[in-house]
């Protein structure tokens, strides 16, 4: 293993690492090539879209007539088109890093309803480098224990 260049994402953020090979009997060496944090992506429905003159009180009614207002299924929508954008924003992430970096094959990680969408939305030269994909959350764990959930990586350490 000369190179090896994987990226980790979630719903708001993207790393891409680049893995170096190291002397015998050592492991690879991790380089954070960069790192994202998509802020909108952090935020609640509620946060986005607000009634400005606070017009909807959470709760309505007095004593044990008292509801709770939860979120309307217009809300839900917004939801669905937040996570289109931040699909849509990683895909363009990944694509100006992938196009800067030039690797050979490159593997992904991410939670499984964002890793389809995302690498839908990726150029189809780009996918057919891929080598891996992970269906996990990986961004919060260390570098160094990140290389452990790539198969191609271990097969290469063993060899």
């Amino acid at each position: 293993m000369n190179s090896y260049f994987f990226i980790v994402a979630d719903r708001g953020n993207l790393k891409a690492y680049r893995a170096e090979e190291a002397p015998a009997g050592r492991s690879p060496r991790v380089k954070l090539v960069e790192a994202i944090s998509l802020v909108r992506a952090h935020l609640s429905t509620g946060e986005i879209f607000t009634d400005e003159a606070g017009a909807f009180p959470r709760q309505t009614g007095a004593g044990s007539r008292q509801t709770v207002q939860g979120n309307s299924i217009a809300e839900r929508h917004y939801d669905i088109e937040e996570d289109r954008r931040c699909a849509k924003q990683l895909a363009e992430h990944i694509e100006n890093i992938l196009h800067r970096e030039k690797p050979d094959e490159w593997s992904f990680a991410a939670p499984a309803d964002l890793q389809e969408s995302v690498l839908a939305a990726l150029e189809p030269n780009l996918r057919g480098k891929l080598s891996e994909r992970i269906a996990r959350d990986l961004v919060n764990i260390p570098a160094n224990q990140v290389l452990d959930h790539f198969s191609s990586v271990r097969a290469d350490q063993s060899a």
